[in-house]
């Protein structure tokens, strides 16, 4: 019904705005036009970023809406972690790791809504972003635990102080889920749950729950002349039939689509270009609390029995096969090669583990799939298929994003494959960390605990990257609870009108100040 409904809207109001657009050189950028952008998923939890952490949420206001003090560059040719200016201009950082002091641009200002109406960005805002962001209930409080102290120096410098090194402190900095927020939010003087009002390059012009969101250009945003678009339309559609039909009738500008679709439909087609990139991963949890899977033979069973590289590929078109950590991102993630030694496709050692744990004839289980394309529900077939011929007779139970992520924070499945937007190794490695709210799989193990508090303190690259490694081949070999095995490639396409769109490891709606359409 909801893929029916967005595309009647797409129909009625997705037509991009490219006849206002004058004509000329795509190389040059130019201002003015609308582009229509598929949007998967509502977020589920309301807009305020201290309470609510759906990615869809930030997918939409991360960037667009709302500002950081710094960023990660993005676009051509970047291929690692590089942290760039934002409201901050620049920053230092004490030799103890302990002080770092942001200074911050002079001439930005909040968008012209009420109650904030758009009176100067400062640094109380930056000090009450994340002094309620330690005072919060929210799942990701964590990446703000080292900070002691925020005090702000006059209107234009903010000074943290850490209770101890914290070595990804500036890349969570940079994490789209940190946004900045204006005071008046923060102390409850409208309702962040259903205003945005940021410092970002465009505005929410509307919304429609479960239908469309609308942004429109901000006309006071900080970087002079930009952004080129007047309009950014969001409209929800998760059917990939319907994104596929809107993307050629042209009711759609930028869509994503699984890579069969891209082979035989956009990959050759003239009037489109294909994006792709190294992007989320395939997650596979395993209720550690629950036996049979209380037995470490058991979880080291089931891993081996799934033949994770041929599923990813099977299902994927395009994939990295890994453990943990982005290739892309990270140096200390594991090869393909040192991930085959640890855990190896291997039934029949694992009929054998089953064997010496009680279970010869196997068991019963269900797996939780949570649906966020068809290439989910294939995965979770495969991998119930190769169960079963260990003798694991798996029921597949498939829910929506948001049911499925509050199931498996309250450890309510047995098996759950699911996938995971994580990017910096610290991010990836604390889900392991006893206590938090992202350790679906409920392990709890001295040595993990110990690793991510080492990581966190150890401020040389090579020695934390060591460190990264370490954890790991100890996640393969002793935990086997948890696994990131396939890193997909996601696709898009992307209407040739639309020029200098890229794609980037995080929700980064800032990208979007940099494009601009031809006319039609």
């Amino acid at each position: 019904m909801t893929a029916l409904l967005c595309v009647a809207v797409l129909v009625a109001s997705c037509g991009s705005g490219g006849d206002d657009s004058p004509e000329g050189d795509p190389g040059q950028p130019r201002h003015g036009g609308s582009i229509t952008v598929q949007q998967p998923f509502e977020p589920g939890r309301g807009l305020n970023f201290l309470v609510s952490d759906d990615p869809s949420l930030m997918q939409i206001l991360s960037g667009t809406v709302y500002s950081k003090l710094v960023d990660l560059r993005t676009g051509e040719g970047v291929t690692k972690v590089e942290i760039v200016p934002d409201l901050a201009t620049e920053w230092t950082v004490s030799e103890d790791g302990l002080t770092y002091t942001f200074d911050l641009r002079d001439d930005v200002t909040w968008q012209n809504v009420p109650p904030v109406s758009g009176r100067p960005f400062t640094a109380d805002d930056v000090v009450a972003t994340f002094e309620g962001l330690k005072a919060s209930q929210s799942t990701h409080k964590w990446m703000a635990e080292p900070i002691e102290s925020i005090k702000a120096e006059g209107d234009h410098r903010v000074v943290f102080e850490l209770s101890h090194p914290y070595a990804p402190f500036l890349e969570y900095m940079a994490h789209h889920f940190n946004v900045i927020l204006p005071r008046e939010g923060v102390d409850g003087e409208f309702d962040m749950a259903t205003k945005a009002i940021g410092t970002g390059p465009f505005m929410v012009d509307s919304h429609k729950p479960d239908v469309e969101w609308v942004l429109k250009r901000n006309p006071d945003y900080y970087e002079d002349g930009k952004p080129y678009l007047d309009e950014i339309r969001l409209p929800i559609i998760s059917d990939s039939a319907a994104v596929t039909a809107a993307l050629r009738s042209g009711r759609l500008d930028i869509g994503a689509q699984p890579f069969d679709v891209i082979e035989n439909t956009f990959r050759d087609n003239n009037d489109f270009t294909v994006t792709e990139r190294a992007a989320d991963f395939v997650s596979f949890d395993i209720n550690t609390t629950r036996a049979p899977f209380t037995d470490p033979r058991v979880r080291r069973a089931i891993m081996m029995a799934i033949d994770w590289e041929n599923m990813g590929e099977n299902t994927r078109g395009k994939m990295n096969y890994t453990s943990l950590l982005r290739p892309e991102i990270s140096d200390a993630a594991l090869t393909g090669e040192q991930v085959r030694e640890l855990r190896p496709y291997d039934p029949e050692r694992a009929r054998q583990l089953l064997a010496e744990a009680g279970y010869p004839n196997g068991f019963q289980t269900t797996l939780l799939v949570q649906k966020l394309s068809d290439a989910d529900i294939r995965e979770g077939e495969w991998i119930v298929a190769d169960l079963a011929e260990v003798g694991i007779d798996a029921e597949i139970s498939t829910l929506d994003p948001a049911t499925a992520i509050w199931r498996r924070r309250d450890h309510q499945f047995d098996l759950s494959k699911a996938a995971r937007a994580v990017i910096f190794p610290d991010q990836t490695i604390q889900d392991y960390r006893s206590g938090s709210a992202e350790n679906y799989a409920a392990i709890s193990d001295p040595q993990v605990d110990q690793m991510i508090a080492e990581s966190r303190t150890t401020l040389d690259d090579e020695d934390r990257n060591q460190i990264y490694r370490d954890f790991q081949e100890h996640m393969e070999t002793e935990v086997a609870g948890s696994v990131l095995p396939v890193q997909y490639y996601q696709f898009w396409a992307v209407n040739n009108r639309v020029q200098n769109y890229y794609q980037s490891p995080i929700y980064h709606g800032r990208r979007y100040a940099d494009m601009w359409v031809t006319g039609d």
